[in-house]
């Protein structure tokens, strides 16, 4: 079994092995530098050495892409013919990242994804309702963010799933009076709800829920599974401890049964909230904090550019990414959950204003 796959199946998903990470990166590594000419271009250009990686500290020396880079190329180490998923970002401002997924990254993605459910004990073989806190499905909509709430609704069997955004003759249209009536609906069947998508979404629910002074009280084994960061509702964000505690007083959903997880078009990993709503890091990935000048890697506790390391993608060099968040890393046993591999808190959006030099922006913003 190569390094790769005995990685994406590993039974602990918190405990790292150090070997077996660098051995599976250094065997992506080689893969995208013998297909895709690009990515070996820039090898050459970095003077990096794949066989040096000996330890995931090393893979921080692995030239870092900017999720940027996927809104204005695409860039494969696969024929089109291979092609499984076409993907874009949820954006609806500017232009998408754009990914290509093959048949062996979709595999070991998806064992990720029930590793992880399973160990945070999110799989349920009890039937569900779903308010779908997103986009409905259609045949032109190739949004990551779509494909992935789908996903979710796999791991309780959906008996009905209710979207918040439908879609219609002039576009997607917002139907709230719709997940009211469902969500009146599954109160009085007792019916365990899983909301999955959008925190802004969600926190807009809650809102009308308290404009109008209604509590509802949803079955107990409810869940809310948010995801795709809160994009050009920026301005309504609020905290997640608040949004968790007025979806326990709107909804009567404990915030225990609140999770939130990160994940991206240009690093298609997941992150799954603990019980004390931290982002550990699994074993298949590492997480890297970048200055916002130098790009050097930081160390616990100092903010700067959120990046990341794994070999998951087969089907582009999506080894090593570095995304538009400023985030910090933490200790992980500082959690006390349990686990403990470092964990990362995202702090915001660098460069909001395009006619302002990124890293300038993203160094204010840290200040």
């Amino acid at each position: 079994m190569d390094a790769r796959t005995s990685l994406f199946r590993s039974q602990n998903i918190y405990k790292p092995d150090e070997t077996l990470f660098a051995a599976a990166i250094r065997e992506n590594a080689v893969h995208h530098a013998q297909l895709c000419p690009f990515y070996a271009d820039l090898l050459n250009r970095e003077g990096v050495d794949i066989g040096s990686l000996q330890t995931a500290d090393d893979c921080a020396r692995l030239p870092v892409l900017p999720a940027s880079l996927f809104k204005r190329h695409e860039i494969l180490s696969i024929s089109r013919e291979s092609v499984r998923i076409h993907a874009t970002s949820s954006g609806t401002q500017g232009q998408k990242s754009q990914v290509f997924l093959d048949d062996d990254t979709l595999r070991l993605g998806t064992g990720m994804v029930v590793r992880m459910f399973r160990f945070h004990k999110l799989i349920s073989p009890i039937p569900a309702g779903y308010i779908m806190l997103g986009y409905q499905p259609s045949d032109d909509n190739d949004m990551g963010a779509v494909k992935t709430a789908m996903g979710v609704t796999r791991f309780a069997p959906a008996l009905h799933r209710e979207f918040v955004l439908k879609k219609t003759a002039e576009g997607y249209q917002p139907d709230w009076f719709g997940v009211l009536r469902t969500l009146r609906r599954y109160e009085a069947m007792r019916l365990p709800v899983r909301f999955v998508g959008f925190p802004a979404f969600l926190n807009r629910l809650l809102l009308a829920l308290r404009d109008e002074n209604l509590k509802l009280r949803l079955n107990r084994q409810s869940l809310i599974l948010l995801g795709g960061g809160w994009k050009q509702f920026s301005n309504e964000q609020i905290d997640k401890q608040t949004l968790y505690e007025m979806a326990e007083e709107r909804l009567g959903i404990p915030t225990a049964r609140c999770r939130d997880f990160y994940s991206a078009v240009e690093h298609p990993l997941a992150y799954a909230e603990c019980e004390n709503h931290h982002m550990h890091v699994p074993v298949w990935s590492r997480v890297f904090i970048r200055d916002v000048r130098s790009l050097e890697p930081l160390g616990f506790e100092q903010p700067g550019f959120l990046s990341f390391v794994s070999p998951l993608v087969s089907s582009a060099p999506l080894l090593s990414v570095m995304m538009g968040d400023l985030a910090v890393l933490h200790d992980g046993q500082s959690c006390g959950c349990g686990i403990n591999t470092p964990y990362f808190e995202v702090l915001g959006r660098a460069g909001r204003s395009p006619l302002r030099n990124c890293a300038v922006t993203a160094d204010e913003l840290v200040r």
